[in-house]
C-alpha cells in the first residue's frame, strides 16, 4: 500500500459544482430573506402585545385572567402541534445542525410550518425564549425544501441546508459574518470550500432581501417602534466606549474575571436543562409537562413584566439604574425559566435568552466594579464582556461569541477584552467539563428519533464516474453519508491509503464502511457518490 499522490481534476467538474451551488444558494437565500422577514416581523409584533398584556396586569385584574387564559390556551396548542410534529419541539438549531450532518431526515414543509407556529404560541404566552432558534430551523428547512424539489443529490441537499440555517442566523441578529461562522464553528465544526461558497451565496441574498422588506414596513410608524427598520445593530443599546490605554490593564482583568464566572454560570445552565428535562419527562402526557413552564412563566411575568418575552426587553430596561437586589432576582428568575422552557421541550431559540442571561450577569458585574471604584462608562462594555463569554462557556464557540461583540453593538472597541473574556471561559469550560449545548441537545434529538429496523453496518465498494458528487474534491470536503468512512482507495490498479487531503479521481476505487444503517436508504445515498454493483455486501447487523 503507498500513500496516494495528489492530483489535479481537469475534467471542469469544480466549476460546473461551483455555478450551480451559487445558483441554488441564492434561489435558497431570497426565499429565506423574504419568509424570515416575515416571520420576524410577527413574532417582534406578537412579542410587543404579550409584553404590553403583561404590563397591564400591573394595574389591571382582568388582564391577570387574560393571561391565566391564554398561558393555558397555548399550553394546549401547543401540545396538539408537538404531536402532529415531534420534531417542531425546542430550539431549532438542533433540528438544524442534524439535517445538515445527515443525523435525521425530517419533512421540511411541515416541520417548518409547526416550528413558526409553536413559536408564535411560545411568544404569545410569554415564554422566555427567542425567535433566532426557530428562525435558524425554519432556514434550514428551506434550503431541504429547495433541494429536493429541484430533485438534487443528498450531498448537495446537505449544503443548501447549511446555507439556509446561517441565513436564519444572520437574519435574526442582523449578523452576516456571525452566520457565516456559525457554518463552520458549530454547525459542521469544520471548515470547508464548498460550505464557505454555499453559506456566503445564501446569507448575502437572504440579508439584503431581510433588509429590503424591513425597509419597508419600518416605514408604519408602529412597526418602526418595534424595531422593525432597516440597519441597526440588534444591541444598539449597550454603545461600546472606547478603553482608554491606562485603564486596559485592569479592564483585562475584568475580562478574566468574568469568563471565569460566566464559565460557572454556563456549566450550571447546560446541566440544568438536561435536568429539568429528565425531571419532566416523567409526565407522559405532552399538555401535562407544558403546563408548569407556562404557569410559571405568567406568574413570573405578572410579578415583574420585564422577566417576559426573548430577553431583548429585559436586558435594555434593566443594564442601567437597576439595584443589585433586583437584577439577581431577575437574573435568577431569567436563569430558572429559560432552563425550565428549554427542558419542557417548548418551540423556541436560546441565543437571545442566552444573551439576556449573560448581559444580566454583565449588568450585576459592572455594579460591583462601580463599587470597587471603576467608571461607569464602561459598564455597557462589561456587559458585552459576560453576554460573549457566557455564550462561548455555553455553546463553545469561540469565534462566533468573538463576533456578536462587534456585529451585535456595531463597534470594535471592544474585541480585544471580548476575546479575553471568551478565550478564559473557553478555557474554564473545558476544566469544568461543560458539555457543548446543542451538541447535547442534538444528541437528545437523535435519540427521541425514531430507531429505524433492519440496521446494518455495511462496507460498499465503487467506482467514482464522471457524474459523481466526489469527483475532483478531496475526501475532507466531502459531505460523506452519516456515520459513513472511507478506508480504500485504488487508481489504476494500485492500492494506496487514502487522507482527508486525497483528491478523489475518475476510475477511482473507494471502500465505503457505514455503521448502523438502513441498507436501502444508504444504498440511494451512497449512489450519489460512488458507481457500485446491485449487491451490497453488509457486516452483521447490530
Amino acid at each position: 500500500m503507498q500513500r496516494v499522490r495528489k492530483v489535479k481534476n481537469k475534467s471542469g467538474k469544480f466549476t460546473y459544482d461551483t455555478a450551480r451551488l451559487i445558483i441554488y444558494g441564492g434561489l435558497t437565500g431570497v426565499i429565506c430573506g423574504a419568509v424570515l422577514s416575515l416571520f420576524l416581523a410577527c413574532a417582534k409584533i406578537v412579542t410587543s402585545f404579550a409584553l404590553d398584556l403583561y404590563k397591564h396586569s400591573q394595574d389591571a385584574p382582568i388582564a391577570v385572567v387574560c393571561i391565566l387564559i391564554l398561558s393555558l390556551l397555548c399550553c394546549l396548542l401547543t401540545a396538539i402541534v408537538q404531536q402532529l410534529c415531534p420534531s417542531s419541539k425546542g430550539s431549532g438549531i438542533p433540528l438544524a445542525e442534524g439535517s445538515a450532518r445527515g443525523m435525521l431526515k425530517v419533512k421540511w414543509l411541515s416541520s417548518a410550518a409547526t416550528l413558526i407556529v409553536g413559536s408564535f404560541l411560545a411568544f404569545l404566552s410569554g415564554l422566555p425564549l427567542g425567535s433566532e432558534g426557530p428562525s435558524v430551523g425554519v432556514g434550514a428547512l428551506i434550503g431541504e425544501g429547495v433541494g429536493k424539489t429541484a430533485k438534487k443529490p443528498i450531498e448537495f441537499r446537505r449544503y443548501l441546508i447549511t446555507g439556509g440555517a446561517s441565513a436564519g442566523l444572520a437574519a435574526a441578529f442582523n449578523a452576516p459574518l456571525t452566520g457565516i461562522v456559525f457554518a463552520f464553528e458549530e454547525a459542521h465544526r469544520r471548515f470547508s470550500p464548498y460550505i464557505l461558497l454555499a453559506v456566503c451565496s445564501t446569507v448575502i441574498p437572504s440579508v439584503c432581501v431581510f433588509q429590503a422588506v424591513f425597509f419597508g414596513l419600518g416605514q408604519i410608524p408602529y412597526l418602526h417602534s418595534l424595531g422593525i427598520h432597516a440597519g441597526g445593530a440588534a444591541l444598539a443599546f449597550l454603545p461600546q466606549t472606547e478603553i482608554a490605554m491606562e485603564h486596559l490593564p485592569l479592564f483585562l482583568c475584568v475580562a478574566l474575571i468574568s469568563g471565569i464566572v460566566c464559565a460557572l454560570f454556563g456549566a450550571l445552565f447546560n446541566r440544568a436543562i438536561p435536568a429539568f428535562a429528565k425531571l419532566l419527562s416523567r409526565i407522559k402526557r405532552t399538555e401535562l409537562r407544558l403546563l408548569p413552564v407556562f404557569l410559571l412563566s405568567a406568574a413570573v411575568g405578572i410579578a415583574a413584566y420585564s422577566t417576559v418575552g426573548t430577553g431583548e426587553f429585559t436586558l435594555e430596561h434593566n443594564a442601567a439604574g437597576t439595584g443589585l437586589l433586583i437584577l439577581s432576582a431577575i437574573l435568577a428568575a431569567r436563569f430558572v425559566l429559560t432552563a425550565l422552557a428549554s427542558g419542557s421541550g417548548a418551540t423556541g431559540g436560546l441565543f437571545l435568552p442566552m444573551i439576556a442571561i449573560g448581559g444580566l450577569i454583565g449588568a450585576i458585574t459592572s455594579r460591583l466594579c462601580g463599587l470597587c471604584g471603576m467608571t461607569d462608562a464602561y459598564s455597557a462594555n462589561i456587559i458585552m464582556l459576560c453576554v460573549c463569554a457566557f455564550f462561548a462557556a455555553s455553546v463553545r464557540a469561540p469565534i462566533t461569541a468573538a463576533l456578536l461583540a462587534v456585529e451585535l453593538t456595531g463597534s470594535f472597541s471592544n474585541l480585544l477584552p471580548c476575546i479575553v473574556a471568551v478565550a478564559t471561559a473557553i478555557a474554564a469550560s473545558e476544566f469544568l467539563k461543560t458539555e457543548p449545548l446543542y451538541e447535547r441537545m442534538l444528541e437528545d434529538l437523535q435519540k427521541a428519533a425514531p430507531v429505524p429496523k433492519g440496521s446494518l453496518n455495511m462496507t460498499v465498494c465503487g467506482k467514482v464516474s464522471e457524474t459523481s458528487v466526489v469527483l475532483g474534491k478531496r475526501i475532507r470536503d466531502v459531505l460523506w453519508p452519516y456515520n459513513s468512512l472511507v478506508i480504500g482507495l485504488e487508481r489504476d490498479g494500485t492500492a494506496h491509503v487514502p487522507d482527508g487531503e486525497t483528491t478523489l479521481c475518475e476510475g477511482d476505487v473507494l471502500t465505503v464502511t457505514a455503521e448502523n444503517v438502513q441498507p436501502d436508504l444508504f444504498k440511494e445515498q451512497i449512489t450519489d457518490y460512488i458507481d457500485i454493483p446491485d449487491h451490497l455486501s453488509s457486516d452483521d447487523s447490530t
